[in-house]
Parts: C-alpha cells; sequence; structure tokens
C-alpha cells in the first residue's frame, strides 16, 4: 500500500476526535452496517481488531469522520452497453447531487481505452452538461483501464474511489483481475462496481448475458462493495447509497508488521456480532 503522508498529519474528526498518522501508518477505511444494511455510527477502537499477515495489531489511530472525497466514474461505453448509457448519465447526475462541496469528481469512458475528463469541483453546475457518452468499439479492455485508473489520482489528502459501470466482460486486456487488485492495494484505491447484463444481437435474435463475477471480486478485494443491476434502470438509487456510505466510515491506522515490500493480507473484524463490516483485503507493506 501506498504511504500517504510524509509527515504527521491530524484532522478534527466527528466527536470532537483526532485522527493522526505518520509515514509509517497504513489507513484502512472501513464500512459498518446492521444485518438491514443500515450505517453503524456509535463504533469506538476497542469495537475493531485488525490483523496483518495473520498477526493482530494495535489499532493506532481511529477515527469517525468524513474527508474530502476525490470519485472517477468510469463508464464502459463498448457496444454490448449501448442500451444503459442514458441510464448511466442519470446515475452520474445522482451522485453529484449528493456529494460534498470539498469532494471532486472526473469521468471516464472506455471500450478499448480509456479517455479522461479534467478534474471537477462537486459544485460544479456545468459538469453534466459536458458529459457526452459516445459509443465505443465492439471491445473491451475492463482491467487495462482500472490499473491505468488507479493512477489518476494526484491529491493524497483524499479518499480515493471508483465508481465503474460495465457488464464485467473483458475482452481484450493484456493486465489481469490480479493485477488490478494489486495495483489498486498499492495506490490506495476502493473500486465500487456495478455490473449490468449485456445484450448482442446474434443471428436475428437479441442475447442477454449476466455480467462476470470477477468485477464483484475485485470490488470485494478493495474494500468496496459490488451490485448487479440488471439493466440499469435503478443506477441512480445504487449510486446514492454509495456514496453515502463513502461519507460514513470509520478510518483504522496501524504499523506494519514487516515493512518488506510485499502484498501483506489485511483482515478488519469486530467484537459486535450483529453488525457487518467491509474493508481492504490486502495492503503494500512499503520498505523503510
Amino acid at each position: 500500500m501506498r504511504v500517504l503522508f510524509p509527515i504527521i498529519v491530524s484532522w478534527t474528526v466527528l466527536h470532537a476526535q483526532t485522527f493522526k498518522i505518520t509515514a509509517d501508518h497504513v489507513v484502512v477505511p472501513v464500512t459498518v452496517v446492521s444485518d438491514r444494511s443500515e450505517p453503524i455510527a456509535d463504533l469506538g477502537r476497542d469495537d475493531f481488531r485488525v490483523f496483518d499477515n495473520g498477526r493482530s495489531v494495535p489499532i493506532v489511530s481511529f477515527g469517525n469522520f468524513q474527508e474530502p472525497v476525490h470519485i472517477l466514474f468510469l463508464l464502459d461505453t463498448s457496444r454490448s452497453m449501448l442500451h444503459s448509457l442514458s441510464e448511466a448519465k442519470a446515475a452520474v447526475a445522482a451522485v453529484v447531487s449528493r456529494l460534498h462541496a470539498s469532494d471532486s469528481v472526473q469521468i471516464g469512458t472506455f471500450s478499448s481505452s480509456l479517455q479522461m475528463s479534467p478534474v471537477f469541483s462537486a459544485a460544479d453546475s456545468d459538469l453534466l452538461s459536458r458529459l457526452v457518452l459516445v459509443p465505443g468499439a465492439n471491445v473491451t479492455n475492463l482491467y487495462d483501464v482500472l490499473v491505468e485508473s488507479c493512477s489518476v489520482f494526484s491529491r493524497d489528502d483524499e479518499r480515493r474511489t471508483i465508481f465503474i459501470v460495465s457488464d464485467g466482460m473483458d475482452t481484450a486486456s493484456s493486465a489481469s483481475a490480479r493485477t488490478v487488485m494489486e495495483r489498486a492495494a498499492a495506490a490506495n484505491v476502493t473500486i465500487y462496481a456495478l455490473g449490468l447484463s449485456s445484450r448482442s444481437l446474434e443471428r436475428g435474435t437479441w442475447i442477454v448475458r449476466a455480467p462476470d463475477s470477477t468485477l464483484r471480486q475485485i470490488a470485494e478485494d478493495t474494500g468496496a462493495r459490488y451490485v448487479y443491476a440488471g439493466d440499469g434502470r435503478d443506477l441512480s438509487r445504487i449510486f446514492a447509497a454509495m456514496v453515502e456510505e463513502l461519507h460514513q466510515q470509520y478510518l483504522l491506522a496501524f504499523v506494519p508488521t514487516d515493512r518488506n515490500g510485499r502484498l501483506h493480507s489485511l483482515v478488519v473484524t469486530t467484537r459486535r456480532p450483529d453488525i457487518r463490516i467491509r474493508s481492504r483485503k490486502h495492503y503494500w507493506a512499503q520498505l523503510p
């Protein structure tokens, strides 16, 4: 995992807490919900346990607060996704309306290659008028695009998040799904994914296929979630719920057991039996 801050940094958090980290700390966003998927906001440091490569490690800093979020929307415009483009644009509008003024947005479209917009403030009222979705090629370099997208984030003091809408069918990438997960861990990027059914005309008959399950594996490995959205008619509601989740996460920080320059497994658990948590499953332990 990439170290985000070269010096001591502190943030004021909810309930007058202070979240302090140094260069040797690993920061882990954690989502906590009830069995009914309602956010849980009353937990403390002692309610969590962190395991680094299977070894329990102390939580050295803890907080539940809202920091700026940078969201990169990745919209699959390959031909198998043509029937969902209008719904995807409406979903972007729904998300932007729920962002805070300090949040920022980029929009990327892809089929065979990635096309990126500039960075927009969430308060930019003209953002959506500049979003033009042009149908792409009949190929989908999904994994290559995700690897490239993990490198577009530039600010260290913001939550790095990708929202991707795709049928999940990679057809031409040189990268693998595993490469995507490793790159996301190194760049501290969370990947929320919405899987849509693809539709193609074969011998005069429309064939509908469910999305590839690999997109779910990628999302869950980064600590995010995957939602199968069928034909895309409910994208706005799903995306809005994901934004609310980002603004209600806990942050935990710990010191790696061994800074060996390797990929470590990461497990966060809770002592509370009636709740569910999500967090990233890996991080890179940088060399001293």
